[in-house]
């Protein structure tokens, strides 16, 4: 038994013998003051705990919202504490801090997100956790402020990921890019820079270029612009469903399961459904893109980059 079983088992003790007497031995009158003295403090003793508690529980969440809302304020201190993380911690909990070979993400550790400018990290690492692994860090308190910054920066940057500036997207070389277009990648035998692809360059941002390089299947919806259903687009997933009847009809693959089937007929602009008993009815399903989804599994960095820097000279 542990002592906070002895303390409750004590209090319900006292709960219990106040009531036996009330009911069975009789009370005087200073008898039920003192007694009901001593309840009232028992009451009064678990509610203070209780708010106690909440309070705690509130000052944690204010100051993980505090931090997820508040911006760096010294960029020069991000830097420095991300190669102090990247050399003394990057190790175990990862480059980012976002978890690593041994170590957990401390973005989401509740240490540092209810830590004050290094305050309570710096009293944290002074002694470690040799029980887990983690051995303790004497570092100066301009460090371990600089340690503070930067893991506070990347839980801002974590909570705004709307923020997150993608950088140094055109690094690939354009010829190698054409090269594989024709060749390895057998994009030409869908696509041409002439047809299809004329002018695509200036059409997108690079960023754009290589997403829909990637998963073309998406569209990006301009501002304003009534948002279109994946299955009524172009690139959608179309299927032919033939009843035993003979009666067959084909759209775009509103959704599928092993009950029924729903299609979408864009010369109607209606659905149709039908229940599915095994092979009854006959389905057919077509993927304009499977070259695409063929090609997610092969694709390396370089011919990423590559054919990313061949789109974009597409002006």
């Amino acid at each position: 038994m542990t002592a906070d079983d002895g303390q409750r088992g004590t209090r319900r003790n006292r709960k219990i013998s106040f009531f036996h007497e009330l009911t069975t031995v009789g009370f005087s009158h200073g008898r039920f003051h003192r007694h009901f003295r001593t309840w009232f403090s028992l009451k009064k003793s678990s509610a203070y705990f209780a708010c106690a508690a909440l309070i705690v529980v509130l000052a944690s969440v204010v100051n993980a919202q505090q931090q997820a809302l508040t911006p760096p304020g010294d960029p020069a201190a991000v830097e420095r504490g991300q190669r102090l993380h990247v050399q003394e911690c990057g190790f175990c909990h990862g480059a980012n801090a976002r978890g690593g070979s041994s170590g957990p993400d401390l973005t989401r550790s509740a240490l540092v997100q209810n830590d004050e400018n290094g305050r309570q990290l710096g009293e944290f690492l002074q002694v470690g956790r040799p029980d887990r692994g983690m051995p303790r860090f004497d570092m100066p308190a301009a460090q371990v402020a600089d340690l503070a910054a930067f893991l506070h920066a990347a839980i801002y940057l974590n909570a705004n990921r709307r923020l997150y500036k993608i950088l140094d997207i055109l690094v690939g070389d354009a010829k190698a890019g054409e090269a594989y277009f024709t060749g390895a990648g057998r994009c030409a035998t869908c696509h041409s820079p002439a047809g299809d692809l004329k002018g695509v360059g200036a059409k997108y941002e690079p960023v754009a270029l290589q997403g829909r390089l990637l998963l073309p299947r998406a569209r990006v919806v301009p501002p304003g612009a009534t948002p279109v259903p994946l299955y009524a687009q172009p690139t959608a997933i179309r299927a032919t469903v033939t009843t035993a009847g003979g009666e067959s009809a084909s759209g775009g693959l509103v959704r599928m399961t092993d009950f029924d089937i729903t299609i979408y007929d864009t010369a109607t602009g209606a659905t149709r459904s039908w229940l599915r008993n095994g092979d009854v009815p006959k389905i057919v399903l077509t993927d304009p893109l499977q070259a695409h989804v063929d090609q997610l599994p092969k694709w390396t960095d370089a011919d990423m980059h590559n054919m990313t820097a061949f789109l974009a000279s597409l002006k």
